[in-house]
């Protein structure tokens, strides 16, 4: 029985997917980050190992190699980091190495988000970033660079905007807001000025900075004025790279694809964005029966390692066995 296995692995989580050759789901599973940026190539070998194992063991099967797998990884930018996965993936016993395919997980989400139709899939989660592609098969993709160079309109640069924004507001530089007692008690600050050793000796994880969001958006939801100019810069780096990628592409009416815990959960985040979207791209339409990222991998693992798009009948019994795994919703 051949099976095609997905992997999508963000910033926060990742998970993996098990599949039948007609699109039936078999196994899924989730755990923490496998980003090697986040926790190191030992690290991310052994969250893999135990994640792939638990995956075979929700599908009651004992492990096995697979006949495709394409792994959407968020630390995933270049060649060599595509290789590196690969390299792992083969060398753990998920399959052979030939069937082994690695790209950032923009391109599992964009799959996922459209069904393998043209369009623009946007990121915007711990990280974001943007893709797109036309009918004539060119592709352009914007921001995803990572949060050290300013991931505009994710959850760390919303989390990120709020500790500078505390900062501020405690030496009288900046506005006051109610962020600087969200920081202090989301990092168990006694004092603002604990901040310095928190930050830069002991370590603040990225998801740590990532969930200060909820917070921002809830902030500004109720009137705090540093909190909106957070939530309205951010939302107005997102625009500005879904209007670039279809700029580029040609793309006058496209079809959007939205995938991130920041844009699927903070609703007033979501309509900001929509809003300000429309005024720029007013042909813009929303994809409404998209596949969770992890699935959209699926998906290229099967293209893949066939070298045919899947049928009909795969996506259709891809999309209604995904929807028995409410954990990948």
């Amino acid at each position: 029985m051949k099976i095609f296995a997905g992997i999508d692995g963000g910033g926060t989580r990742t998970r993996v997917a098990l599949a039948h050759k007609d699109g039936t789901v078999l196994g899924f599973a989730e755990r923490g980050s496998c980003c090697f940026t986040d926790v190191g190539m030992d690290g991310a070998r052994d969250e893999l190992a135990r994640l792939w194992k638990s995956a075979w063991s929700s599908a009651h099967k004992e492990p096995r190699e697979v006949d495709g797998l394409f792994m959407g990884m968020g630390s995933v930018l270049s060649e060599a980091e595509a290789r590196m996965n690969c390299d792992m993936a083969a060398e753990l016993g998920f399959a052979e190495r030939a069937a082994v395919f690695a790209d950032n997980d923009a391109w599992n989400a964009h799959a996922g988000g459209l069904n393998g139709r043209p369009g623009i899939l946007l990121i915007a989660g711990t990280g974001s970033a943007c893709l797109g592609r036309n009918a004539n098969g060119e592709t352009w993709r914007a921001g995803g660079w990572g949060y050290m160079l300013k991931d505009c309109g994710s959850a760390h640069a919303l989390g990120m905007g709020a500790m500078i924004a505390a900062t501020r507001d405690t030496d009288g530089r900046g506005r006051k807001t109610r962020l600087t007692d969200v920081v202090r008690e989301a990092l168990a600050l006694g004092d603002m000025k604990e901040i310095f050793r928190k930050v830069h000796h002991e370590g603040v994880s990225r998801a740590q900075v990532a969930s200060l969001a909820r917070e921002v958006v809830a902030a500004a939801e109720g009137g705090d004025l540093v909190a909106c100019q957070l939530v309205q810069e951010n939302v107005t780096g997102l625009v500005e790279m879904v209007t670039t990628v279809a700029q580029r592409l040609r793309l006058t009416e496209p079809e959007l694809a939205l995938t991130g815990g920041l844009i699927s959960n903070a609703d007033s985040f979501r309509r900001e964005f929509l809003e300000q979207l429309t005024a720029k791209l007013p042909k813009v339409t929303l994809a409404r029966d998209g596949l969770a990222p992890v699935f959209g991998a699926v998906l290229l693992a099967f293209q893949r390692a066939c070298n045919t798009a899947p049928s009909a009948e795969f996506l259709d019994k891809l999309r209604r066995s995904a929807a028995t795994f409410s954990r990948a919703e």
